[in-house]
């Protein structure tokens, strides 16, 4: 039997190097599962490995047992831990195969199927599947939580529209519903309303229902704690006031300050940035405040460009380091940023990420340069003020529905790359320029703002 089955592996080895599927039986003959699995994944046939992996969890591919009974079935036992997690690795790669395909809901279903809750709802918050990930995080409960709260707060975003502001009122307590299903949801729900334009009636009934203090309270409030130098709810009630514009110079020169300091993380200033965003469109394109949106916008383009960078966000990373040097290239501003650091900090970007692919790529490019160790010494300073995202999975490029489908005729240039965009455009304020859906989303989870410069909020959800 020992040499039986000697014989049959030494066949399967030879049959594999020839690439046929006659291999398949003599490898369930001798209970080679992982011989068996690694032979489909190397040709790319996730489901049949998939398929052959969940037999063998299942107890349905043993070997021939030439040891005794009770060795054999200890030895069973075994295999079958080892299984599953051979099981887990091939649900893993099938769904990033699915994902990466644009079926993120086929994604989704891989990791669930295996009982991974905290991927699944990562795949359909990266495919844009944000109801169903609501639905779905519901069911799973608490192990799936904060991921459903992320969820939430990207669904109230989609309803917290521009452009005529919040077309109806239902759009407006919609969002607030959906925030108000978060726990610690007030930081959340003062961004709804300090972002509301409607007139002094109106917002106060909504701080009614959000819980929040009237308008004439919150200027109030904003007084005393910017006079006890509490800088985030100064910021934050001063938003809520009748004079929301009076927050833009406490929270910039508040980030200043981090930014000039030597040990500042993108955790010190993403908070105040953030808040800052939900200004009220209207006052914020204001020409009085033109000084203060500039440098606005172009501290949120960097602070956008280092959360990038640590989300794996690359096909965006240098668009918005163009957009911050842009930004600060045509207006007069007075930010610690210099156009040269951004500029030597995307090229150790660019140097080191590409060390970091595969040998053979790397070594088959004859135009590759490996990073000097300056850009190195950059890229190791750039990582280090990363904040980590709270999430399991998120990193990485989100695909939406379609993103692997032809463009039909009416073609659509990428104003990040100006190449063809494949699968669903996203036309900017302007009605002209374009991006792919995928890029607009990226974009807007690190960079609220719009990539021309406007002032707009970008809301692609």
């Amino acid at each position: 039997m020992k040499y039986w089955k000697k014989l049959m592996q030494r066949r399967a080895d030879q049959l594999m190097q020839e690439g046929t599927d006659d291999v398949i039986p003599y490898c369930i003959a001798t209970g080679e599962v992982k011989k068996l699995v690694n032979f489909f994944t190397s040709r790319g046939q996730l489901k049949e490995a998939l398929l052959v992996a969940q037999g063998a969890c299942e107890g349905n591919i043993n070997g021939p047992q030439i040891t005794s009974i009770n060795h054999a079935a200890n030895s069973d036992n075994d295999n079958i831990e080892k299984y599953c997690g051979m099981l887990h690795r091939v649900c893993k790669e099938l769904a990033e195969w699915y994902f990466q395909d644009g079926r993120a809901v086929l994604a989704a279903c891989c990791h669930l199927a295996v009982d991974n809750a905290e991927l699944a709802m990562a795949s359909l918050i990266r495919g844009n599947e944000l109801e169903l990930a609501v639905c779905v995080g519901t069911v799973l409960g608490e192990s799936a939580s904060k991921a459903t709260h992320y969820v939430l707060e990207l669904l109230a975003r989609k309803y917290m529209t521009t452009a005529t502001c919040f077309p109806s009122v239902a759009y407006r307590d919609l969002a607030a519903r959906l925030l108000q299903m978060i726990p610690d949801n007030e930081i959340l729900l003062a961004k709804l309303c300090a972002f509301y334009p409607g007139s002094s009636t109106e917002i106060n009934d909504l701080h009614e229902k959000c819980g929040l203090p009237t308008l004439q309270e919150c200027k109030e409030l904003a007084e005393s704690a910017h006079a006890e130098g509490q800088i985030f709810q100064a910021v934050k009630y001063y938003l809520l006031s009748p004079e929301p514009e009076k927050a833009l110079p406490i929270g910039i020169m508040y980030v200043k300050e981090q930014l000039s300091s030597t040990d500042w993380t993108v955790d010190s200033v993403y908070h105040i940035l953030d808040l800052l965003s939900y200004i009220r469109t209207d006052r914020l394109i204001l020409p009085k405040s033109s000084e203060e949106r500039n440098e606005l916008l172009i501290l949120c383009g960097y602070i956008g460009a280092l959360l990038a960078i640590g989300r794996q966000y690359s096909s965006i990373v240098p668009a918005l380091y163009e957009y911050t040097s842009q930004l600060l290239k045509r207006r007069e501003v007075a930010v610690p940023l210099q156009i040269e650091q951004l500029s030597i900090e995307l090229d150790a970007w660019r140097a080191c990420t590409q060390s970091l692919k595969s040998v053979p790529q790397v070594a088959d490019d004859t135009s590759y340069t490996p990073p000097s160790e300056a850009q190195k010494i950059e890229y190791s300073q750039l990582l280090s003020r990363m904040r980590e995202e709270p999430i399991k999975g998120l990193d990485g490029p989100d695909y939406v529905t379609g993103s692997n489908l032809p463009s039909h005729s009416d073609v659509q240039i990428s104003c990040f790359t100006a190449l063809r965009i494949q699968g669903p455009a996203f036309f900017l304020e302007d009605g002209k320029s374009a991006i792919s859906l995928n890029d607009a989303l990226m974009w807007a989870k690190v960079n609220p703002f719009s990539p021309l410069g406007t002032g707009i909020r970008l809301n692609p959800f």
